[in-house]
């Protein structure tokens, strides 16, 4: 027996998922197109059917509760089946949007020829692209904001499903006109000995780096910290220093200021994964797209 709910269940949930991803009643209003008095009795009411407080009002900032941290999980699934339900009797797989969360390299690099050659069979489709650093990748994914990510990521969460997409090497690129006399081959004692221009710490890349010269027991001489990889290969061009890369970053026309040493004897291939969060409603024009990038992929 499926218990009776009023109509409003729905939209009370809805209003706890915006304040949830917001951690405001202000913010959530706005993004409903509500206002606040109206998103403070969704909640009220929607805590008093469950019998829980949902939300910490406690220190001036608004956090969850366990039973809330628990419920907003149980919502994103709710909203996705709710989704899938809506596509029930839809037509065609060629209309509608396409949101991915990603790097700034993969959107720059890896997903405009897929994009391009899509739209030109399916000019109806809409995409959505935000790019990111890791956290804000997985944060996206975690509330089923974007349909899926395509990130670099060691530790994957219990409710993130993830499929290998493609993988890359790593390269070392300099000035053309630099004061080293690089070979072929270098190591990394001749790349410790040059001034280096590094992504922050909070990137992927940055510690994977420090790591194998740490395991050398070799220490980078960083010059400068740039969180843009156009930026990075700016400034080498210009001459202020080397860094590393994925090979996906550089394309053939950037060969004409920098010079470019794969590392493939030194570093393994960074292996690129789609995530998705587990129960996430994959439209059939989503699951079309992710199979132009990867035809073998098995998503369910």
């Amino acid at each position: 027996m499926i218990k009776e709910r009023s109509g409003d269940f729905l939209q009370w949930m809805r209003g706890f998922y915006y304040v949830a991803k917001r951690r405001s009643f202000t913010k959530a209003a706005l993004d409903m197109g509500r206002n606040q008095p109206t998103i403070s009795q969704q909640i009220k009411c929607l805590e008093n059917e469950l019998g829980v407080t949902l939300f910490d009002r406690s220190g001036g900032k608004i956090g969850l509760t366990t039973e809330g941290e628990s419920l907003l999980a149980k919502a994103i699934s709710v909203f996705e089946i709710i989704r899938a339900m809506e596509s029930i009797g839809k037509q065609s797989q060629y209309e509608g949007i396409i949101s991915i969360v990603s790097t700034h390299a993969v959107i720059n690099y890896f997903l405009p020829g897929f994009i391009t050659d899509f739209r030109k069979k399916s000019p109806d489709v809409r995409f959505i692209l935000e790019g990111g650093m890791s956290g804000n990748v997985m944060e996206k994914i975690e509330s089923a904001e974007a349909d899926f990510g395509i990130v670099n990521i060691e530790q994957i969460p219990d409710q993130i499903v993830y499929h290998e997409l493609f993988e890359t090497g790593m390269s070392l690129i300099v000035p053309k006109k630099n004061p080293s006399s690089w070979v072929i081959t270098p190591d990394l004692k001749e790349i410790a000995k040059a001034p280096f221009i590094m992504f922050p710490e909070t990137s992927n890349i940055a510690p994977l780096i420090r790591k194998k010269f740490a395991e050398n027991r070799l220490h980078l001489n960083v010059v400068l910290t740039l969180n843009n990889f156009q930026s990075i290969k700016k400034y080498v061009a210009m001459g202020i220093g080397v860094s590393i890369l994925d090979e996906n970053m550089i394309v053939k026309e950037e060969k004409k200021a920098i010079n470019v040493f794969s590392l493939d004897h030194i570093f393994e291939k960074r292996k690129y994964l789609l995530i998705t969060r587990k129960g996430k409603y994959l439209s059939p024009v989503v699951k079309a797209f992710i199979h132009t990038m990867k035809p073998d992929l098995k998503l369910d």
